[in-house]
Protein backbone atom coordinates (compact mmCIF):
# COMPACT_ATOMS: atom_id res chain seq x y z
CA UNK A 1 0.00 0.00 0.00
CA UNK A 2 1.52 3.41 -1.05
CA UNK A 3 2.18 5.60 2.16
CA UNK A 4 -0.04 8.49 2.26
CA UNK A 5 1.99 11.67 1.63
CA UNK A 6 2.34 14.33 4.88
CA UNK A 7 2.66 18.18 4.73
CA UNK A 8 5.86 19.01 6.41
CA UNK A 9 4.82 21.31 9.79
CA UNK A 10 6.95 24.04 10.87
CA UNK A 11 9.59 23.44 13.26
CA UNK A 12 8.00 24.25 17.24
CA UNK A 13 9.51 27.08 19.13
CA UNK A 14 11.45 25.91 21.98
CA UNK A 15 14.87 26.40 23.81
CA UNK A 16 16.99 23.43 24.46
CA UNK A 17 15.83 20.95 27.76
CA UNK A 18 18.59 21.55 30.02
CA UNK A 19 18.99 20.33 33.73
CA UNK A 20 21.38 20.90 36.48
CA UNK A 21 22.72 23.16 34.07
CA UNK A 22 23.59 20.68 31.68
CA UNK A 23 22.03 20.58 28.13
CA UNK A 24 20.28 17.12 27.62
CA UNK A 25 20.81 15.13 24.73
CA UNK A 26 18.52 11.50 24.40
CA UNK A 27 19.90 8.61 25.20
CA UNK A 28 18.87 5.09 26.38
CA UNK A 29 20.50 5.32 29.88
CA UNK A 30 20.58 8.78 30.86
CA UNK A 31 18.33 8.88 33.91
CA UNK A 32 17.69 6.59 36.89
CA UNK A 33 14.76 6.55 39.22
CA UNK A 34 15.13 8.56 42.72
CA UNK A 35 12.22 8.08 44.81
CA UNK A 36 9.44 9.74 42.97
CA UNK A 37 10.98 11.23 40.38
CA UNK A 38 14.34 10.65 38.13
CA UNK A 39 18.27 12.09 37.75
CA UNK A 40 20.57 12.30 35.38
CA UNK A 41 23.23 10.19 35.20
CA UNK A 42 26.67 10.77 33.85
CA UNK A 43 28.54 8.38 31.71
CA UNK A 44 30.94 5.89 33.38
CA UNK A 45 34.06 4.81 31.57
CA UNK A 46 35.56 1.65 31.87
CA UNK A 47 38.36 -0.85 30.31
CA UNK A 48 36.48 -3.97 31.94
CA UNK A 49 32.87 -3.71 33.17
CA UNK A 50 32.55 -6.81 34.97
CA UNK A 51 33.35 -5.33 38.07
CA UNK A 52 31.38 -2.72 37.79
CA UNK A 53 28.06 -5.07 36.80
CA UNK A 54 29.19 -6.84 40.17
CA UNK A 55 28.62 -3.75 42.02
CA UNK A 56 25.34 -2.96 40.74
CA UNK A 57 23.86 -6.35 41.57
CA UNK A 58 25.49 -6.17 45.29
CA UNK A 59 23.51 -2.84 45.39
CA UNK A 60 20.49 -3.86 43.63
CA UNK A 61 19.73 -6.62 45.82
CA UNK A 62 19.56 -7.09 49.24
CA UNK A 63 22.05 -10.12 50.81
CA UNK A 64 20.66 -13.37 50.61
CA UNK A 65 19.92 -16.52 48.32
CA UNK A 66 18.13 -14.28 45.06
CA UNK A 67 21.63 -11.94 45.26
CA UNK A 68 23.76 -15.02 45.56
CA UNK A 69 22.46 -16.89 42.95
CA UNK A 70 22.55 -13.45 40.87
CA UNK A 71 26.63 -13.47 41.23
CA UNK A 72 26.73 -16.42 40.39
CA UNK A 73 24.93 -16.01 37.05
CA UNK A 74 27.39 -13.55 36.57
CA UNK A 75 30.56 -15.17 37.36
CA UNK A 76 29.65 -17.71 34.98
CA UNK A 77 29.06 -15.38 32.00
CA UNK A 78 32.53 -13.73 32.35
CA UNK A 79 34.30 -16.69 32.57
CA UNK A 80 32.54 -18.18 29.12
CA UNK A 81 33.42 -14.51 27.89
CA UNK A 82 36.36 -14.42 28.75
CA UNK A 83 36.98 -18.24 27.36
CA UNK A 84 35.63 -17.36 23.97
CA UNK A 85 37.78 -14.22 23.24
CA UNK A 86 40.74 -16.07 24.15
CA UNK A 87 40.08 -18.85 21.92
CA UNK A 88 41.58 -19.48 18.22
CA UNK A 89 38.67 -21.42 16.87
CA UNK A 90 35.91 -19.48 15.43
CA UNK A 91 33.46 -22.60 15.49
CA UNK A 92 34.06 -22.88 19.37
CA UNK A 93 33.25 -19.10 19.97
CA UNK A 94 29.63 -18.98 19.43
CA UNK A 95 28.53 -21.48 21.87
CA UNK A 96 30.53 -20.34 24.65
CA UNK A 97 29.44 -16.50 23.58
CA UNK A 98 25.86 -17.74 23.90
CA UNK A 99 26.46 -19.24 27.28
CA UNK A 100 27.64 -16.21 28.68
CA UNK A 101 24.64 -13.94 26.86
CA UNK A 102 22.63 -16.53 28.41
CA UNK A 103 23.62 -15.91 32.21
CA UNK A 104 24.71 -12.34 31.93
CA UNK A 105 21.03 -12.01 30.97
CA UNK A 106 19.37 -14.30 33.75
CA UNK A 107 21.91 -11.78 36.05
CA UNK A 108 20.55 -8.72 34.85
CA UNK A 109 16.82 -9.94 35.05
CA UNK A 110 17.22 -11.04 38.72
CA UNK A 111 19.25 -7.92 39.50
CA UNK A 112 16.01 -6.26 38.16
CA UNK A 113 13.46 -8.14 40.32
CA UNK A 114 12.53 -11.19 38.30
CA UNK A 115 12.96 -14.22 40.70
CA UNK A 116 11.92 -16.67 38.31
CA UNK A 117 14.59 -17.41 36.55
CA UNK A 118 16.39 -18.45 39.73
CA UNK A 119 14.18 -21.90 39.20
CA UNK A 120 14.65 -23.97 36.55
CA UNK A 121 14.56 -21.78 33.44
CA UNK A 122 14.69 -23.21 29.84
CA UNK A 123 15.95 -21.42 26.68
CA UNK A 124 12.69 -20.97 25.12
CA UNK A 125 13.94 -20.76 21.66
CA UNK A 126 15.57 -23.32 19.28
CA UNK A 127 16.64 -23.53 15.45
CA UNK A 128 15.17 -25.62 13.36
CA UNK A 129 17.61 -28.02 11.15
CA UNK A 130 19.11 -25.82 8.47
CA UNK A 131 18.02 -25.79 5.00
CA UNK A 132 19.94 -25.20 1.94
CA UNK A 133 18.98 -20.78 1.69
CA UNK A 134 19.79 -19.43 4.80
CA UNK A 135 17.91 -16.56 4.81
CA UNK A 136 15.08 -19.58 5.55
CA UNK A 137 16.33 -20.82 8.74
CA UNK A 138 13.83 -20.92 11.43
CA UNK A 139 14.18 -19.89 15.38
CA UNK A 140 11.11 -21.37 16.97
CA UNK A 141 9.97 -19.41 20.27
CA UNK A 142 8.78 -22.09 22.80
CA UNK A 143 6.11 -22.12 25.31
CA UNK A 144 6.61 -24.30 28.11
CA UNK A 145 8.15 -23.27 31.28
CA UNK A 146 10.30 -20.39 32.00
CA UNK A 147 11.77 -19.47 29.02
CA UNK A 148 14.97 -16.88 29.44
CA UNK A 149 14.49 -15.10 25.96
CA UNK A 150 10.88 -14.27 26.93
CA UNK A 151 11.74 -12.89 30.11
CA UNK A 152 14.35 -10.86 28.56
CA UNK A 153 11.92 -9.96 26.18
CA UNK A 154 9.84 -8.91 28.54
CA UNK A 155 12.87 -7.00 30.58
CA UNK A 156 13.62 -5.39 27.73
CA UNK A 157 9.93 -4.32 26.72
CA UNK A 158 10.12 -5.88 23.50
CA UNK A 159 6.55 -6.77 21.70
CA UNK A 160 5.57 -9.87 22.23
CA UNK A 161 4.13 -10.17 18.96
CA UNK A 162 7.95 -11.85 18.40
CA UNK A 163 6.55 -14.39 19.78
CA UNK A 164 4.01 -15.37 17.85
CA UNK A 165 5.17 -17.06 14.87
CA UNK A 166 8.35 -18.80 13.52
CA UNK A 167 11.54 -15.97 12.79
CA UNK A 168 12.98 -16.61 9.94
CA UNK A 169 16.91 -15.98 9.73
CA UNK A 170 16.13 -13.64 6.98
CA UNK A 171 14.47 -11.36 9.02
CA UNK A 172 17.45 -11.19 11.81
CA UNK A 173 20.14 -10.55 10.14
CA UNK A 174 19.32 -7.03 9.09
CA UNK A 175 18.54 -5.72 12.69
CA UNK A 176 22.61 -6.74 13.77
CA UNK A 177 24.17 -3.43 13.20
CA UNK A 178 28.11 -4.54 13.34
CA UNK A 179 28.36 -5.50 9.69
CA UNK A 180 25.43 -4.15 8.57
CA UNK A 181 26.93 -3.34 4.99
CA UNK A 182 28.43 -6.89 4.73
CA UNK A 183 24.60 -8.02 5.00
CA UNK A 184 23.44 -5.67 2.02
CA UNK A 185 26.45 -6.68 0.17
CA UNK A 186 25.63 -10.32 0.30
CA UNK A 187 22.14 -9.53 -0.29
CA UNK A 188 22.30 -7.01 -3.02
CA UNK A 189 19.36 -4.62 -0.71
CA UNK A 190 19.37 -1.23 0.66
CA UNK A 191 20.69 0.09 4.00
CA UNK A 192 18.42 -0.16 6.73
CA UNK A 193 20.25 1.71 9.48
CA UNK A 194 20.24 5.55 9.04
CA UNK A 195 23.03 7.27 11.05
CA UNK A 196 20.84 10.03 13.67
CA UNK A 197 22.98 13.07 12.92
CA UNK A 198 21.56 15.00 16.11
CA UNK A 199 19.11 14.74 18.97
CA UNK A 200 17.39 17.86 20.06
CA UNK A 201 15.30 18.14 23.52
CA UNK A 202 13.76 21.13 23.32
CA UNK A 203 11.54 22.73 25.83
CA UNK A 204 8.44 25.10 26.46
CA UNK A 205 8.62 26.40 30.02
CA UNK A 206 5.77 28.52 29.62
CA UNK A 207 3.60 25.55 28.15
CA UNK A 208 5.34 22.91 30.43
CA UNK A 209 6.35 20.81 27.84
CA UNK A 210 9.03 18.83 26.22
CA UNK A 211 9.86 17.40 22.69
CA UNK A 212 12.28 15.40 21.01
CA UNK A 213 13.83 16.70 17.32
CA UNK A 214 16.01 14.04 15.97
CA UNK A 215 18.00 15.02 12.36
CA UNK A 216 18.87 12.70 9.64
CA UNK A 217 21.55 13.04 6.44
CA UNK A 218 19.37 14.01 3.83
CA UNK A 219 22.58 12.79 1.04
CA UNK A 220 22.33 9.10 2.80
CA UNK A 221 18.35 8.88 2.00
CA UNK A 222 18.71 9.66 -1.73
CA UNK A 223 21.39 7.81 -2.12
CA UNK A 224 19.77 4.52 -0.73
CA UNK A 225 16.97 5.56 -2.79
CA UNK A 226 14.21 6.25 0.09
CA UNK A 227 11.70 9.34 0.66
CA UNK A 228 11.75 11.19 4.18
CA UNK A 229 8.09 9.79 4.70
CA UNK A 230 9.55 6.44 4.17
CA UNK A 231 12.00 6.73 6.32
CA UNK A 232 9.79 8.05 9.10
CA UNK A 233 7.60 4.58 8.18
CA UNK A 234 10.04 2.25 8.26
CA UNK A 235 11.67 3.26 11.31
CA UNK A 236 8.22 2.97 12.95
CA UNK A 237 8.09 6.95 13.98
CA UNK A 238 5.10 7.62 11.72
CA UNK A 239 2.47 7.97 14.24
CA UNK A 240 4.45 10.08 16.33
CA UNK A 241 6.96 12.57 14.54
CA UNK A 242 6.50 14.21 11.72
CA UNK A 243 9.03 15.85 9.24
CA UNK A 244 9.80 19.77 10.00
CA UNK A 245 10.55 22.70 7.50
CA UNK A 246 12.67 25.76 8.70
CA UNK A 247 15.92 23.38 9.57
CA UNK A 248 18.63 25.81 9.33
CA UNK A 249 20.73 23.39 7.94
CA UNK A 250 20.04 22.25 4.07
CA UNK A 251 21.83 18.90 4.15
CA UNK A 252 19.63 17.45 7.14
CA UNK A 253 15.85 16.15 7.73
CA UNK A 254 14.07 17.26 11.03
CA UNK A 255 11.53 14.91 12.67
CA UNK A 256 9.78 16.63 15.22
CA UNK A 257 7.76 14.90 17.78
CA UNK A 258 4.04 15.31 17.13
CA UNK A 259 2.69 15.37 20.81
CA UNK A 260 5.03 16.92 23.28
CA UNK A 261 5.17 15.59 26.81
CA UNK A 262 3.70 17.56 29.59
CA UNK A 263 4.75 17.90 33.13
CA UNK A 264 3.55 19.45 36.34
CA UNK A 265 6.65 20.14 38.41
CA UNK A 266 9.56 19.38 36.65
CA UNK A 267 10.81 18.69 32.68
CA UNK A 268 12.28 15.64 33.75
CA UNK A 269 9.13 13.95 34.63
CA UNK A 270 8.75 14.54 30.13
CA UNK A 271 12.56 13.24 29.68
CA UNK A 272 11.44 10.08 31.20
CA UNK A 273 8.50 9.33 29.22
CA UNK A 274 10.39 10.32 25.64
CA UNK A 275 13.36 7.94 26.80
CA UNK A 276 11.03 5.14 27.95
CA UNK A 277 9.03 5.62 24.22
CA UNK A 278 12.44 5.58 22.20
CA UNK A 279 14.71 3.50 23.62
CA UNK A 280 13.93 0.23 21.27
CA UNK A 281 13.42 2.69 18.53
CA UNK A 282 17.30 3.67 18.59
CA UNK A 283 20.19 1.53 18.02
CA UNK A 284 23.74 2.34 19.41
CA UNK A 285 26.92 1.48 18.19
CA UNK A 286 29.58 2.08 21.58
CA UNK A 287 32.68 3.59 20.52
CA UNK A 288 35.68 4.44 21.87
CA UNK A 289 36.25 8.41 21.16
CA UNK A 290 33.60 11.11 21.55
CA UNK A 291 30.88 10.91 21.46
CA UNK A 292 30.74 7.27 22.64
CA UNK A 293 27.73 6.03 21.08
CA UNK A 294 26.60 6.33 17.64
CA UNK A 295 23.05 6.23 17.04
CA UNK A 296 21.09 4.99 14.47
CA UNK A 297 17.21 4.16 13.46
CA UNK A 298 16.45 1.06 12.12
CA UNK A 299 14.27 1.08 8.92
CA UNK A 300 11.83 -2.35 8.76
CA UNK A 301 9.74 -2.87 6.16
CA UNK A 302 6.16 -3.37 6.77
CA UNK A 303 6.32 -7.42 6.22
CA UNK A 304 8.70 -8.07 8.69
CA UNK A 305 7.77 -5.39 11.37
CA UNK A 306 6.32 -8.56 13.42
CA UNK A 307 9.78 -9.89 13.75
CA UNK A 308 11.52 -6.52 14.69
CA UNK A 309 13.27 -7.14 18.39
CA UNK A 310 14.99 -4.83 20.93
CA UNK A 311 18.65 -4.01 19.61
CA UNK A 312 20.19 -6.62 22.18
CA UNK A 313 18.15 -9.17 21.86
CA UNK A 314 18.57 -9.11 17.83
CA UNK A 315 22.40 -10.19 19.05
CA UNK A 316 21.17 -12.27 21.69
CA UNK A 317 18.88 -14.33 19.26
CA UNK A 318 21.52 -14.46 16.24
CA UNK A 319 24.50 -15.92 18.54
CA UNK A 320 21.70 -18.46 19.88
CA UNK A 321 21.26 -19.76 16.52
CA UNK A 322 25.05 -19.71 15.74
CA UNK A 323 25.79 -21.77 18.87
CA UNK A 324 23.64 -24.20 17.99
CA UNK A 325 24.48 -24.66 14.50
CA UNK A 326 28.12 -24.95 15.47
CA UNK A 327 27.25 -27.49 18.22
CA UNK A 328 25.15 -29.82 16.12
CA UNK A 329 25.98 -28.84 12.66
CA UNK A 330 29.39 -27.95 12.59
CA UNK A 331 30.05 -28.68 9.07
CA UNK A 332 27.06 -26.49 8.07
CA UNK A 333 28.59 -23.69 10.13
CA UNK A 334 31.40 -23.95 8.13
CA UNK A 335 29.63 -23.65 4.69
CA UNK A 336 28.26 -20.22 6.45
CA UNK A 337 31.62 -18.98 7.14
CA UNK A 338 32.02 -19.77 3.19
CA UNK A 339 28.96 -18.70 1.88
CA UNK A 340 28.28 -14.81 0.71
CA UNK A 341 27.15 -14.50 4.50
CA UNK A 342 30.73 -14.78 5.52
CA UNK A 343 31.82 -11.81 6.05
CA UNK A 344 29.23 -10.59 7.60
CA UNK A 345 28.74 -13.79 10.14
CA UNK A 346 32.56 -13.22 11.10
CA UNK A 347 32.32 -9.65 11.50
CA UNK A 348 29.64 -10.31 14.01
CA UNK A 349 30.87 -13.21 16.12
CA UNK A 350 34.10 -10.87 16.45
CA UNK A 351 32.27 -7.48 17.27
CA UNK A 352 29.00 -8.13 18.40
CA UNK A 353 30.36 -9.48 22.17
CA UNK A 354 31.66 -6.36 23.22
CA UNK A 355 28.75 -4.14 22.05
CA UNK A 356 26.15 -6.57 24.03
CA UNK A 357 28.95 -6.39 27.13
CA UNK A 358 28.75 -2.38 27.20
CA UNK A 359 25.01 -2.03 26.13
CA UNK A 360 23.96 -4.91 28.74
CA UNK A 361 26.10 -3.32 31.58
CA UNK A 362 24.25 -0.06 30.94
CA UNK A 363 21.01 -1.29 31.28
CA UNK A 364 21.83 -3.05 34.49
CA UNK A 365 23.57 0.15 35.79
CA UNK A 366 20.65 2.22 34.70
CA UNK A 367 23.58 4.65 33.22
CA UNK A 368 25.58 4.60 29.81
CA UNK A 369 28.73 2.51 30.58
CA UNK A 370 31.60 3.34 27.21
CA UNK A 371 35.62 2.19 27.03
CA UNK A 372 37.40 5.14 27.47
CA UNK A 373 39.71 5.89 24.35
CA UNK A 374 43.12 5.18 24.39
CA UNK A 375 45.44 7.84 24.18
Amino acid sequence: MALAIKTAVDLRNGHPLEIQRDIVSFGRNILAPSGTSFVLQPRLFVNDPWELIAEAIHRALPAGRIRDVAHSFRRQARDYFQAATVGHETAVRPVLLYYAFLNLSKAYAVAKGNAKLIAKAVHGVRAVAPPKAIPGSLIKFEKRGVGVFQELLTQLDGDPVVLTSDLKLGNLLPQILPGHRLWCYATNRRERFLSIENFELMHSTAAKEVWLNLYLDKHTLDRIGISEQTALSEAGLAKEFDCANGVAAPHLVCFQQRTPEAYLADPIEALACIVTKMKNRVWETVKIASPYRKPYVYCCPTGERRSRLPQMLSIYLLMFFFGQVTRYSPLYFEDLLESKYGPFFDTFISESPMQYLYLMASDILNREVSKPAII
